[in-house]
């Protein structure tokens, strides 16, 4: 019998939603009562979710030149970390960390998304609607190293069976989607005293997460 997947493909299904406090603006603790999972719980409660994460600190840079429309620099990206750190410190001060993360002026307000690498918080979320063994959570890294491996991982994971040698030759001469631009490539990496910032603010999620899902290749100590 032959499967139909039917899929949805947005990179921010996980994380955006900013629009809850239209709906819910009487929330006393600043944290939304309900968001997307739910309501896709609601209509497909047996939905398969495949969740494909990268090295918090590199997607972040990655973020930057994608979206950074003018003046892109090393030092540029060093200084809107900085101010993006100290808005969320300050949020910190008065609201949970869960109220932070799913603050819409806050999120509008930094210059650079920190909070879209805080995977741990909006895992755990989608944990409480949905069965772990619903979720199947992936590194970009391994990915872009041995795709016949993840891929595999997948057609397993939505009971597909193996995948057969004209599928995986398909599969693996698909281009990469979203390569940095020439341009970007040239103004070179984030400089290391941005890296390490931001390693010391993402640490404590990473760690989070890898209990989470029972997998240190989460803590990305090797990127």
């Amino acid at each position: 019998m032959n499967h139909i997947i039917i899929g949805e493909a947005s990179a921010s299904t996980m994380w955006d939603n900013n629009a809850w406090v239209f709906f819910y603006d009487n929330s006393t603790d600043g944290e939304p009562p309900f968001l997307i999972q739910d309501f896709i719980h609601a209509f497909q409660p047996h939905a398969k979710l495949i969740v494909m994460l990268r090295d918090p600190v590199e997607r972040l840079y990655s973020d930057y030149l994608y979206f950074a429309s003018a003046n892109k620099s090393a030092e540029d990206f060093h200084e809107k970390v900085a101010e993006s750190l100290q808005l969320f410190e300050n949020c910190m001060l008065d609201y949970s960390l869960r109220a932070c993360v799913y603050n819409n002026t806050l999120n509008n307000a930094m210059p650079v998304r920190l909070q879209v690498g805080l995977y741990v918080v909006y895992l755990l979320d989608w944990l409480t609607v949905f069965d772990k063994g619903q979720i199947l959570v992936l590194r970009l890294e391994d990915h872009a190293s041995n795709v016949k491996y993840t891929m595999h991982m997948v057609f397993q994971f939505l009971d597909l069976g193996p995948i057969s040698e004209k599928q995986e030759a398909l599969i693996t001469k698909s281009p990469a989607s979203n390569t940095r631009r020439p341009e970007d490539r040239n103004l070179g990496p984030m400089l290391p005293t941005t890296k390490a910032i931001l390693r010391d603010f993402y640490r404590p999620f990473n760690t989070k997460l890898a209990q989470v899902l029972f997998d240190d290749a989460f803590l990305w100590k090797k990127t």
